[in-house]
């Protein structure tokens, strides 16, 4: 009964599974727009190409002119493999990938101290195992590219500061252009540029006219003719006046070329493991190399890899899974590393030029990468034709395209208009790169990542303080504790604080605090409303707090942290509800672990700051303190002005409401159907927090106090809850009712309508005292 459906099922599932590994060349169709695809991959290709040499002749700098040929091959043939697997497997269809500056420049700086080793110095076979082991490296930091994947820390990039990237880039390039010295001047390689003077009578003159007149080339053609690579014009045009000066008889002075790639070709997999047996376990030198290397190259291949996608993302719309990129990236360097090809990432350049060009699909890669293959494969004996001074000033203007844009700005604003934190930040890893090398660097910049975090946020995390007397608006309905509060308000204050409660911020919070105790405040309450996290740091500082204020007779009670749901209470059976993540939760998480919801009572932690105010007055009036006036002989506001006949008329038309505690009057968004006056008791004004399941308590009104006069006003849906918070009575006025009472009694109904007025009225200028105060 199945035969029909199973080959069906089959063949569905092997099309999915088809589009899981390459869904580059299911969307959008590689072959819906060939012309566009085979300019926009020629278009890249004379981009991608000079660049991939230039990074291989820097690559194997550190071994002398006769590697260069090798370096060269080595970076575009890393610039094929990788954009074969990219445009296969990768997270865009219009990734273009090669050699980057700073993976390479890690490289070259990986060999140089690997052929400086007192076992390869010297040796006929150490720079071929220099070499060797600095590919082992890259084969390591694909290991860890596929391991950041598989952990997911694709989004860390984010959190890099951009002027620790930026450091990255300005040193980058200033290695480049420092590495190109000897080169541009035709000077033998000194062991430092400081020796430069003392050789000065060895400059070729003609060698350095060559490899900045080719640099010049570039820079120009850049400017007047759009369309046309300037690498390509360059490079062609360098190398024609050389070998037109080698007709003349004048080419001893211009540096010579570049070495031919050896007759047997790239070292193989094989030769890589040789080396690997022969030379890793003789010195744990190398070990102490490879693996800085390894990460460093690493973070700024997937580095490189993220940026790319951002990039891409924003010119096609589409959205890159990052931790695909990188795994892939990852699994490209690993192969390369194996091949001896060199460390390869995402090139937003490249990239670019690609997609600018027309091309849409993978097969723009594709053939970029093929193309790639045929120019190797087709020229690379060409290769031994290139001068060395025009490859130099190509790799001039490289680095002159590297130097950060931002960084650049800001030099030209003036010191006056610098960030000092950011431009101290992006000096110090250039200095770190020019000191030591890219490696140090890398390890560098996530240090001073570190520390301007630390830094930045070890601000003061105070917003604002007050006294808690500034807080009468929120209670204009019960006249009696607004009393209370006038009378003794100033004893309690109110500290708003942000940002993170860390080892970093909590001292300036101490320190206010023994401030307003030397003042004479006996209760804090903490404003936590806009606290993201606390460490244990924080926790202590709480108890700290706690035991400071408990000794002087006070308390402190922290606000905006509320109690985990599924905590048990004692009596109390667990809450089965699925709890939101809300901050306040996280903060009550984070306190009860460390053991601060303990010390301090779990009383102590309120669910707002009126609540807690509450709980302050509590704890005043229990060590004796009193309220002074009593509630007898006060007449409520809405009744000011009714005779007793008015008052008489009014009764027959309301209807008595008794209230349990917690019993809900109305609640938010409930159609507007009646005013309500409160004859005993107190209740609630609550809001609905948008997002999250909590209520915030807007208000407490007392005896005396209308509620829902809207309702006569404009009537639209309530804006908030009102609940009893104990026995109550309270009477009501349908809206039916008092639309009867304009025509039966208009004298009483408007004199209930100024008297509602006068109430907004003061209402309206507590708020006003209110908001002075708090924007004071």
């Amino acid at each position: 009964m199945f035969e029909g459906v199973l080959p069906e099922a089959r063949a569905e599932g092997a099309r999915g599974l088809f589009a899981g590994l390459f869904p580059n060349l299911i969307d959008p169709p590689p072959f819906a727009h060939m012309r566009r695809e085979f300019s926009g991959a020629l278009a890249c290709l004379m981009a991608s190409v000079p660049q991939s040499m230039a990074y291989g002749a820097i690559a194997v700098a550190a071994l002398g002119h006769d590697w260069v040929g090798l370096g060269i091959v080595a970076g575009l043939l890393g610039a094929v493999s990788s954009g074969f697997l990219a445009a296969l497997l990768g997270a865009n269809p219009s990734s273009v990938t090669g050699p980057r500056a700073a993976t390479c420049l890690v490289f070259a700086a990986t060999v140089a101290q690997l052929v400086n080793l007192p076992g390869f110095a010297g040796s006929k076979g150490g720079p071929l195992a220099a070499l060797g082991l600095a590919e082992a490296a890259v084969v390591l930091a694909g290991m860890i590219q596929i391991g950041f994947a598989a952990l997911r820390l694709g989004r860390l990039s984010g959190f890099i500061p951009y002027p620790v990237v930026a450091g990255f880039l300005n040193g980058s390039a200033l290695l480049i252009l420092l590495s190109q010295v000897w080169t541009l001047t035709g000077i033998p390689a000194q062991s430092s540029l400081l020796m430069l003077p003392q050789v000065a009578g060895l400059w070729q003159p003609g060698t350095l006219a060559l490899g900045l007149g080719t640099a010049a080339v570039m820079l120009v053609t850049r400017r007047l003719i759009r369309g046309v690579p300037p690498a390509l014009v360059g490079l062609a045009l360098g190398t024609l006046a050389y070998h037109a000066a080698a007709v003349l008889g004048l080419a001893g002075g211009l540096g010579g070329t570049v070495s031919p790639l050896p007759a047997e070709g790239l070292p193989s997999t094989a030769d890589l493991f040789l080396i690997l047996a022969q030379e890793f376990p003789a010195d744990p030198a190398v070990f102490h190399i490879l693996v800085p290397a390894a990460f460093s190259m690493a973070a700024l291949s997937s580095l490189d890899a993220l940026l790319a996608c951002v990039a891409l993302d924003a010119l096609t719309l589409r959205r890159s899974d990052g931790n695909r990129e990188m795994a892939v990236q990852g699994f490209a360097n690993l192969l390369g590393g194996l091949l001896w090809m060199l460390p390869s990432s995402g090139s937003t350049a490249r990239s670019v030029v690609l997609v600018k060009a027309g091309s849409r699909s993978a097969l723009g890669p594709l053939l970029t990468a093929a193309f790639g293959l045929l120019v190797v494969v087709g020229l690379g004996s060409a290769v031994a034709v290139l001068p060395r001074a025009v490859l130099a000033g190509l790799l001039v203007v490289v680095a002159l395209d590297l130097f950060d844009k931002w960084t650049l700005g800001l030099l030209r604003r003036g010191v006056r208009n610098w960030p000092l934190a950011d431009m101290l930040a992006v000096a110090t890893v250039v200095a770190a790169t020019l000191a030591f090398n890219l490696v140090v660097a890398v390890g560098v910049g996530v240090a001073l990542t570190l520390v301007v975090f630390v830094v930045r946020m070890a601000r003061s995390p105070i917003r604002r303080c007050y006294p808690a007397t500034a807080l009468t608006a929120r209670i204009h309905g019960d006249p009696e504790r607004t009393r209370f509060l006038q009378r003794f308000g100033a004893s309690i204050a109110v500290i708003e604080v942000e940002g993170a409660l860390f080892f970093g911020s909590v001292a300036a919070l101490e320190a206010k605090v023994e401030d307003l105790v030397a003042g004479g405040i006996r209760h804090v309450v903490l404003d936590l409303k806009r606290v993201k996290d606390a460490d244990a740091t924080g926790a202590r500082v709480l108890e700290r707090l706690h035991a400071r204020l408990t000794g002087q007779g006070g308390a402190l009670v922290v606000a905006y942290v509320e109690r985990e749901r599924r905590a048990r209470r004692s009596g109390e059976r667990v809450d089965g509800e699925r709890r939101h993540h809300g901050t306040d939760r996280r903060l009550w998480r984070v306190f009860a672990q460390l053991g601060a919801v303990a010390t301090l009572g779990v009383e102590r932690f309120q669910p707002d700051v009126d609540r807690s105010v509450a709980l302050c007055e509590e704890m005043i009036r229990a060590a004796g303190a009193e309220a002074g006036e009593e509630r007898a002989g006060m007449a409520p506001a809405i009744m000011g002005g009714l005779d007793r006949e008015a008052v008489r008329t009014l009764r027959s038309v309301m209807r008595r409401l008794d209230l349990a505690a917690g019993q809900v009057v109305f609640a938010q968004g409930d159609p507007p159907d009646a005013v309500y006056f409160l004859a005993s008791g107190k209740v609630d004004v609550t809001i609905d927090l948008a997002g999250t399941d909590r209520k915030l308590r807007v208000q407490t009104l007392a005896h005396g106090s209308v509620f829902g006069e809207m309702a006569v006003l404009a009537p639209k849906p309530r804006s908030a809850t009102v609940a009893a918070l104990e026995p109550s009575v309270c009477h009501r006025l349908a809206a039916e009712d008092f639309e009867a009472l304009k025509h039966s009694h208009p004298d009483l109904a408007f004199r209930l309508l100024e008297n509602i007025a006068l109430i907004f009225a003061e209402r309206l200028r507590a708020t006003n005292l209110l908001l002075a105060e708090l924007e004071g």
